[in-house]
């Protein structure tokens, strides 16, 4: 257990969140509700309430999870399902159901308080993040402080979205499964949640069962069924609600493996802002930390699982198709994984590669705050 004064990382990463915090709402007058990124065109399908910031460009997945959060009752009275039913396309974010659950309860389901107990589920999600990495590397604060501050972090922060919490869950279990021989309740329960928390997390958990296969943890494998048994539970609630498998929804947005990327690079679509900061991620953080992770599961063996899992989500941040390579708010979180995956790595070998891909990370993610609160939207409020 680290001792009282390894606790100043977490001082200074909650005055960094406050800072962040205040810097992106001062656009709007301080209004909460303008982290959910409500556009005009879904507050007259759903409603909001008064004084509620609401943008004149395209909004962000936040505003669908607050709109779950806003008519979590619904869902459990069958006979008013219909409700919910009238706009299917919110059955995707569904998918992301830990979320706006964990809003509506902290909220005691009113709704004049979700802006709120969002923005506490975020900042106390990159606290744990933080926290969990210091309770094992009591002397790695760089480490911390840039998971907790990562790309994903920050994007996921702004937009009132999935990825803090997920990093959350990811990095307490990732500390847990490191440290010991065998799975327990308690890494059952955080890959349960872990799998409610965004849809794609399924594939951590198939990779997952998979090496434990190899490495024949057959009690281990067993356990898993119990996440895996969750994700399709709330799945099969999804179509009964919707009639629709929103995770089959993304099956047709494919390319050419790594042929984005190189797109990308090649300026085959302009260099802009966006595609800059693609290139900023890639060049930073994404090929350095991929060739790192080779190099350390060449050097010791193919089945260390940091250096392998990381080599594993790197590679598919590198399959991501040009859609998603168009800009940081999408690549940069998309694959939540790689971050504490890498960082933990690092963390464990804390050498000068190691610290120079968390300074990456830590740039990375702080630039991509302040210029997200930097560049505020044209907004009317309800």
């Amino acid at each position: 257990m680290p001792s009282a004064r390894y606790y100043w990382p977490l001082a200074l990463l909650l005055g960094a969140l406050a800072a962040i915090v205040l810097l992106t709402v001062r656009p709007y007058s301080g209004n909460m509700t303008s982290f959910f990124h409500m556009d005009t065109i879904t507050a007259e399908k759903y409603g909001v309430p008064e004084q509620f910031v609401l943008l004149s460009v395209p909004g962000y997945d936040g505003e669908q999870y607050y709109q779950i959060a806003r008519h979590m009752g619904i869902l459990v009275q069958p006979n008013l399902w219909e409700k919910l039913a009238i706009h299917p396309t919110i059955a995707y974010s569904y998918q992301r159901f830990l979320l706006p659950v964990t809003a509506y309860i902290l909220a005691f389901g009113q709704t004049h308080l979700l802006p709120y107990s969002f923005l506490f589920i975020q900042i106390a999600s990159l606290l744990c993040v933080a926290g969990a990495i210091l309770w094992f590397h009591p002397r790695r604060a760089l480490y911390s402080i840039a998971l907790a501050l990562s790309p994903a972090a920050m994007i996921g922060l702004h937009f009132s979205l999935a990825e803090p919490l997920t990093l959350a869950l990811l990095t307490v279990f990732l500390v847990r499964f490191i440290d010991r021989a065998k799975l327990n309740t308690i890494d059952i329960i955080l890959l349960s949640l872990f799998v409610l928390t965004r849809e794609v997390n399924i594939i951590f958990i198939g990779l997952l069962f998979l090496y434990l296969v190899w490495k024949r943890r057959w009690q281990d494998c067993f356990l898993l069924i119990i996440p895996i048994a969750t994700f399709l539970a709330l799945h099969a609630l999804i179509y009964k609600v919707f009639h629709e498998v929103p995770f089959l929804w993304s099956t047709d947005k494919h390319s050419l493996p790594f042929t984005a990327i190189i797109d990308i690079l090649r300026g085959a679509k302009g260099y802009d802002m966006y595609t800059l900061s693609s290139i900023a991620l890639f060049a930073g953080f994404v090929l350095p930390a991929f060739l790192w992770s080779l190099w350390n599961l060449w050097k010791k063996n193919m089945t260390v699982f940091l250096p392998l899992f990381s080599v594993l989500f790197l590679g598919l941040m590198l399959l991501m198709p040009d859609h998603i390579w168009g800009s940081i708010t999408s690549i940069g979180r998309v694959i939540t994984p790689v971050y504490p995956l890498v960082l933990l790595q690092a963390a464990e070998h804390d050498t000068l590669p190691a610290r120079l891909i968390a300074v990456a990370v830590l740039f990375l993610g702080v630039g991509i705050a302040i210029a997200l609160a930097l560049l505020p939207h044209p907004f009317t409020l309800s």
